[in-house]
């Protein structure tokens, strides 16, 4: 429960930095798409290895760790896009 918490939390960040930039929100899926693939990767590595039970936990958080911090190095190397006075909203739709 408190991991869903904190990858909702991540999101909502993930958003926020995008929009900060001028663009979607929807760059928040970002996290969610790192934070689980990373955590799956993680743990199919963990179980081809022979873990099992918090090890293999272990191995699947670390994963999603890994996958968070690349998905969030994706969103805040993301370019601003300029703001036009003449136009409320910058972001392409």
């Amino acid at each position: 429960m408190i991991e869903i918490i904190i990858l909702v939390q991540f999101c909502k960040k993930l958003a926020a930095i995008a929009r900060e930039k001028n663009r979607s929100g929807s760059w928040g899926a970002v996290g969610a798409i790192g934070w689980i693939g990373g955590e799956v990767t993680g743990a199919v590595i963990g179980a081809s290895g022979g873990s099992d039970g918090m090890n293999l936990y272990g191995f699947a958080i670390l994963g999603a760790v890994i996958g968070a911090v690349i998905a969030y190095v994706i969103v805040k190397s993301l370019k601003e896009l300029p703001t036009d006075p003449n136009f409320p909203s910058a972001r392409v739709v």
